[in-house]
């Protein structure tokens, strides 16, 4: 990441810029640490259905992750190259702290962290789209944000068959 320190009205401000390649591996890199925060909440769980609900979000990060791997394996070289502007606000991407969730954790406690943390990963992909001028690099991030929407529905979906059982 190159930053820069741009003083404007004697404030000084720091402008990091990236490539669509680092956001891209943050991306990734965010799923494989919910997978890892899905699993530490695995581990402290007695009832089936929500163990069920953990693993398979557990499966879903690994999956989103490798894709995401597989679209910078695939996409033709310096194509992600693009450089932009990019101000990750500190509060996003931020995941949530386990222990805060060892007592009683219900199904609904368990979607609602993974769609707070889907819409922020929306978000981010939303920025770096609208960050860019080539159409090739906006259509991947444009995908991204539709693949973590699907995400979303399919979530909730399995969720309330998990209820019904």
């Amino acid at each position: 990441m190159i930053k820069m320190i741009v003083i404007i009205n004697n404030k000084e401000n720091i402008m990091r810029f990236e490539s669509a390649r680092d956001a891209l591996k943050h991306a990734k890199d965010f799923h494989l640490q919910l997978c890892e925060f899905f699993e530490s909440l695995a581990k402290q769980e007695n009832i089936p259905r929500t163990k069920l609900l953990l693993d398979y979000m557990i499966s879903q990060e690994k999956s989103l992750a490798e894709s995401l791997d597989d679209y910078e394996k695939n996409t033709p070289t310096g194509v992600l190259d693009t450089w932009l502007q990019y101000a990750n606000d500190e509060a996003i991407l931020k995941l949530p702290v386990v222990e805060a969730f060892q007592s009683k954790k219900s199904m609904e406690d368990i979607l609602g962290i993974s769609m707070k943390m889907s819409d922020e990963l929306i978000q981010v992909y939303n920025l770096v789209e609208n960050q860019i001028n080539e159409n090739s690099v906006k259509d991947i991030f444009n995908n991204l944000a539709d693949m973590q929407m699907q995400k979303q529905k399919r979530l909730s979906i399995n969720v309330d068959r998990l209820m019904d059982i």
